[in-house]
């Protein structure tokens, strides 16, 4: 019995083995297109677009990491925010740079403050808030990477320097709803 055991534990450490080692092989083959390359992102860079009342500078795409995530800043006026919505195919998470906004994870509320981090796993409806009398400024991932495309969809462009959000008429939102269900995104009534 001792040399059966023996046997499975050899022959499993091996599959377990030859498995990593051609996950190595494979990530040292792979195209540079697929995982990306190497980036720096200055502070004033990114693309910049003003969507349902936030400003959102799309730092890095998916087609900079492989389509492993992407990463904006948002700066969120005094009373802006999502509306509830769910994601099903990316998770989003939020780190807060500047200022304060209140959450809602799930059904529960939360007030979020400076350095405080926020993990919606898709699934989970979810929307935020400013319900300050100042800015707030976010740091965002969405993960698998993509929906920034949605953002650049829909908004609108940025005049230099303004941190006033131009208008969203009942079109821009009718086509911003239309758009989220490309990404898998369901709006809900607050």
């Amino acid at each position: 019995m001792s040399d059966r055991r023996s046997f499975l534990k050899s022959t499993a450490g091996g599959i377990v083995a030859a498995s990593f080692l051609s996950q190595v092989a494979h990530a040292q083959d792979a195209d540079e297109s697929k995982v990306g390359v190497p980036k720096i992102v200055a502070e004033s860079d990114g693309t910049q677009v003003w969507a349902m009342g936030v400003l959102v500078t799309v730092k890095v795409k998916a087609g900079d990491t492989g389509g492993a995530y992407s990463l904006f800043e948002d700066f969120i006026p005094p009373g802006a925010g999502p509306v509830p919505h769910t994601h099903t195919n990316e998770d989003e998470t939020i780190f807060v740079l500047e200022g304060k906004l209140r959450a809602w994870l799930g059904g529960k509320q939360y007030d979020v403050k400076v350095g405080d981090f926020v993990h919606m796993p898709r699934g989970v409806q979810h929307y935020f808030k400013n319900v300050t009398d100042e800015p707030t400024r976010l740091l965002l991932t969405y993960t698998p990477g993509g929906f920034e495309q949605w953002f650049l969809d829909i908004g609108k462009a940025v005049t230099p320097g303004s941190k006033v959000s131009p208008e969203f008429t009942g079109d821009d939102i009718k086509k911003a709803v239309a758009q989220a269900k490309r990404y898998g995104v369901q709006f809900m009534k607050p």
